[in-house]
């Protein structure tokens, strides 16, 4: 059964709720690509390159849900949010040349907050998507996704504020 939009689901709000995700994602795509290469000197390279596939992925199915459920994709949200994304990079953080080790910090925050978000969307999702001609179960597997993605970010936080603050002799193992 091809996915729709019942009259019992307003098409407009569900349609500016999934670009606002798109956007997100749009940002988190650009975001953890740029992780994925300033992490690749720790111990949490390859699960932060995964987490950079995974999210382009993420972005890809909602995009095609989109598209599937006629809702327009607004491009002027994702552009904004890309711009955004990289305008955030411009933050004075007491270094001109060289990444601050408070940065690993504050994207890790940034990414925690944002995935947070999305799993409310696959929440909000799961629950519509009985009426909408949805498999449930495809949300509640990008549940459980959004939440070892989490976990992921609160390790390598952990790890990241142990280190950023110190003296460059003073950092922890």
């Amino acid at each position: 059964m091809a996915p729709h939009i019942p009259s019992s689901i307003d098409a407009k709000l569900l349609g500016l709720y999934l670009a606002d995700h798109l956007a997100g994602s749009t940002a988190g795509v650009a975001r953890t690509g740029r992780m994925a290469r300033a992490f690749a000197d720790t111990p949490f390279a390859a699960e932060i390159a995964r987490l950079s596939v995974d999210i382009r992925r993420e972005r890809h199915f909602l995009r095609r849900l989109i598209r599937d459920l006629g809702v327009p994709q607004r491009p002027h949200r994702q552009a904004a949010a890309w711009i955004a994304e990289h305008l955030g990079r411009l933050k004075l953080n007491g270094r001109i040349v060289s990444r601050s080790p408070m940065t690993m910090v504050l994207e890790t925050e940034l990414m925690r907050a944002a995935i947070l978000g999305k799993l409310g969307a696959w929440q909000t999702l799961e629950d519509l998507a009985p009426e909408l001609g949805l498999d449930p179960a495809v949300f509640a597997a990008l549940t459980e996704e959004a939440l070892a993605q989490i976990a992921v970010l609160d390790r390598a936080h952990e790890h990241a504020r142990t280190n950023a603050f110190r003296e460059a002799g003073d950092i922890a193992g």
